[in-house]
Parts: structure tokens; C-alpha cells; sequence
């Protein structure tokens, strides 16, 4: 077996530990929704840290072993910083990753929904105006492939609906 492996993923959470290491979600059209153990990037000198925020993708080298994932190496391909820099694209960003990696099951492809997450960015990065109709219409695309929903639903209806499946109050920005 493989030991390691190049991929090319979108960083959906990260979660620091009090030691020097942080551990990432990633998302892949390869792996699919994996968590990373990141050694060291809270140093000073690491150069991949700038590369781990929440939406960039990226690509990377992992290291499997003992069924966990070390990233080893990152390079950004788009931090997407239209988005960043506008705070309705930003809390719009942020419902829908909060949403999205709480219903992704660990180790499973998607590819689908890889690259609807793909055009969301994308698309949500260029939008000038309505992006919570955007986020409404991605929502509804993502909550049919996982087979949740058959219909459309509003946007009121997507928070509410989602709440219960993952049985948490969808966080709004307040920046």
C-alpha cells in the first residue's frame, strides 16, 4: 500500500491542539472528508500554516500511518480572498462549511459534491449581489446528493432542517 499520496482538497475546519499541532479537515475529490494531524505548524517558521484557513484549497502530500494522516507538505492554489473580504460572503461561507462538515461522512468519496462545493466558492467569490440565494440553491443541491431532501426547500427551512440532523444551532458572524 501507498504510504503517501498527493492530493488536491479544500480545508474545511481546523482544530488547534495545545501542543504545537493542529488537526485539519480536508475535503477531496480523492479521499473525501479526512482529518489531518498538521506536526509543528503552529511555529513560528512553518510555512505551512498560512496555507491551512478555512476555504483555501490546496494541494498536499499526506502520510498515512497507522490509519491517521500527517500532512507533510502545502501548496495554495486559491485562498479565494474575494470572499474573505466581504462579511456577507464570509457568514454565507462559513453556514455552509459548518453545515457541510458535519453531514460528510469520514473516508467516503464524493465527488459530487466536491465539486459543487468547487463552484460554490467560485461562484460565491464572484458574486456581486443575492448571495443567500446562492448559498439557498448550493444547500438544497448538497442536502439532495446526501439524500436528505427530495424538494427545495427555503433558506429558513435549510438552517432549520439542518439543525436537526446535526443537532446544533447553525452559527451566525457577527463581524
Amino acid at each position: 500500500m501507498k504510504r503517501t499520496v498527493k492530493i488536491e482538497a479544500i480545508v474545511l475546519k481546523k482544530k488547534i491542539l495545545p501542543n504545537r499541532d493542529t488537526i485539519v479537515a480536508l475535503f477531496s475529490d480523492a479521499l473525501g472528508k479526512v482529518s489531518v494531524i498538521a506536526k509543528g505548524v503552529k511555529k513560528i517558521t512553518s510555512r505551512r500554516s498560512p496555507h491551512l484557513q478555512t476555504a483555501n484549497l490546496i494541494s498536499c502530500i499526506l502520510y498515512k500511518k497507522d490509519e491517521r494522516y500527517y500532512l507533510q507538505e502545502t501548496t495554495l492554489i486559491s485562498g479565494f480572498s474575494q470572499i474573505k473580504n466581504n462579511r456577507e460572503k464570509l457568514n454565507n461561507l462559513y453556514q455552509y462549511f459548518f453545515i457541510l462538515e458535519r453531514l460528510l461522512p469520514e473516508n467516503q468519496t464524493e465527488p459530487q459534491i466536491y465539486n459543487l462545493l468547487l463552484r460554490y466558492l467560485i461562484e460565491l467569490s464572484q458574486a456581486k449581489e443575492n448571495k443567500i440565494e446562492l448559498l439557498k440553491n448550493y444547500l438544497n443541491n448538497t442536502l439532495k446528493l446526501l439524500g436528505y431532501i427530495k424538494e427545495d426547500k427555503s433558506h429558513e427551512e435549510l438552517i432549520w432542517f439542518a439543525e436537526g440532523i446535526i443537532h446544533e444551532k447553525i452559527p451566525q458572524l457577527h463581524l
